[in-house]
């Protein structure tokens, strides 16, 4: 190609709009970039914060009465009462008590019956999700098990900069 077509031919490619081809150093960069954010992203997805339930059974209490009781706390992440939680008594697997947990997150169930092995269950909201905790005890009539249930979060990595 002569020499006075180049410069023109270049000046033409400007005019249009064309970039010149880039280096593969640059292309190496951004991908490199654009890696690591990707990573970013499924590290905090993967971290992200989630929740269960841990249910602490204390031992058989004897007590006068004629039924059972199932009493106790069900505690939030912060340690205050989390109100709403569902508590569900089945005994052979039918359901024989209920009980929502109030605003300081106390609840008690009065069972009716005779000796036998009851499955309690707790379900409760905490971070956007369900969570849910059991236990299984031999119970009769005059007995009180007392339980302590704690929300328990794990996560949050990601330190953002700023105002709060």
């Amino acid at each position: 190609m002569p020499e006075h077509v180049e410069p023109q031919l270049r000046a033409h490619r400007q005019h249009r709009g064309v970039r010149p081809p880039r280096s593969r150093l640059h292309d190496a960069t951004v991908a490199f970039a654009s890696m690591g954010v990707l990573a970013l992203l499924l590290f905090y997805a993967v971290a992200a914060p989630t929740a269960r339930l841990t249910a602490s059974v204390g031992p058989v209490v004897p007590r006068p009465g004629s039924v059972v009781v199932v009493q106790g706390r069900v505690l939030g992440s912060n340690g205050g009462g989390l109100d709403g939680a569902l508590i569900d008594v089945r005994r052979a697997g039918r359901s024989v008590g209920r009980a929502t947990t109030d605003d300081a997150g106390a609840f008690r169930v009065d069972l009716a019956g005779h000796c036998a092995v009851y499955d309690i269950s707790v379900r409760a909201r905490a971070v956007g999700s369900t969570v849910t905790t059991a236990a299984r005890r031999q119970l009769c009539p005059g007995d009180a098990l007392p339980m302590d249930v704690r929300v328990v979060t794990q996560g949050h990595f990601l330190w953002i900069p700023g105002p709060r």
